[in-house]
């Protein structure tokens, strides 16, 4: 599934940013899907890895999420972008 996210217009500060991402995140993982807050629009693409299109203030990103890394993701999905952005670089 895609996920797509537009922080450009949120006022939220990064620490209830990575709060309200990681509530939603479970969710997704259980099936649910829940537009708010910076989630805006959702796209089934048959895969089972999440693909948030982060729209961001320092520009656009790709976070995949998946099974094996849903935990990091949940605690910072700044942090995932980050260290999977270093290893595609």
């Amino acid at each position: 599934m895609k996920v797509y996210m537009d922080r450009t217009q949120c006022t939220c500060w990064l620490a209830p940013c990575e709060s309200s991402f990681g509530w939603r995140l479970l969710r997704l993982l259980n099936g649910e899907v829940l537009p708010g807050g910076c989630m805006y629009d959702f796209e089934e693409d048959g895969r089972k890895a999440l693909t948030f299109m982060i729209h961001d203030h320092d520009g656009d990103k790709l976070l995949e999420v998946d099974k094996r890394n849903w935990p990091e993701a949940y605690d910072s999905w700044q942090l995932l972008w980050e260290k999977q952005h270093s290893q595609a670089n």
